[in-house]
């Protein structure tokens, strides 16, 4: 009992001391962690994230940045399926036939210049984002046997919140639904789309029609910081 007492008392102290984290000409700095969850069609699996941002205070309600996010995951091996036959060449090709799934490791880079629109509060701060940028997806050199990629403009919207410790340290909590275009998905096919499985649709499965467009959504948690601002 006394234990969860003292863990209430902190919490209310932070909540006492703690002033808006939102000073106007200065910069922010936050570091995020989080997961990036792409749309069915794009044909990729769910990925880490590692991102920062770099936001400037015109005044307590909005600002404008930088925002850098970094992603390693992997393509989704069951929408690239290869019909394979080995043995007896005299009988149709051959006598034997393996179904392989193939997929590759994807890192992703994107860059975008970002505007925040927030309800500046003492503790708790809401706000809405909006960013545009470009993309750069790396796909793995040696499943391929050359360096391929896919690049274009990313378009980003969401909404987060801060929590302020002091005017110098809190944390972001934010979701963003982040858009690439220009998307090639057939580009993730380690094969180029020589041996597709045109025979069994039913039993192994198909991907969802191909888009030129990748939505993807981030939940990220991050620290936030601003330089030589007031510890409390």
């Amino acid at each position: 009992m006394k234990r969860l007492t003292s863990v209430f008392g902190l919490v209310a102290l932070a909540a006492a001391v703690a002033n808006a984290q939102v000073v106007p000409k200065r910069f922010a700095v936050v570091t995020r962690l989080g997961a990036l969850t792409p749309e069915r069609s794009a044909s990729l699996e769910p990925a880490g994230l590692i991102g920062l941002d770099a936001e400037y205070a015109i005044n307590k309600y909005f600002g404008f940045g930088t925002t850098v996010d970094i992603t390693r995951g992997n393509s989704n091996r069951k929408d690239f399926v290869e019909r394979l036959k080995f043995g007896n060449s005299a009988v149709a090709g051959g006598d034997t036939i393996r179904y392989q799934l193939l997929g590759q490791p994807v890192n992703t880079l994107n860059v975008e210049l970002l505007g925040t629109a927030r309800i500046p509060g003492k503790r708790i701060s809401p706000f809405l984002m909006a960013g545009v940028g470009s993309y750069t997806m790396l796909l793995d050199a040696q499943t391929n046997g050359s360096l391929k990629r896919i690049s274009g403009l990313s378009y980003s919207g969401g909404v987060g919140v801060n929590i302020a410790f002091g005017e110098k340290y809190g944390v972001q909590l934010d979701v963003r639904s982040v858009q690439f275009n220009n998307y090639k998905r057939g580009i993730l096919d380690p094969s180029s789309n020589r041996l597709p499985n045109l025979w069994f649709p039913e039993d192994l499965g198909t991907p969802p029609a191909a888009k030129n467009t990748a939505m993807s959504t981030a939940i990220t948690f991050g620290f936030r910081y601003i330089p030589g601002g007031r510890g409390n």
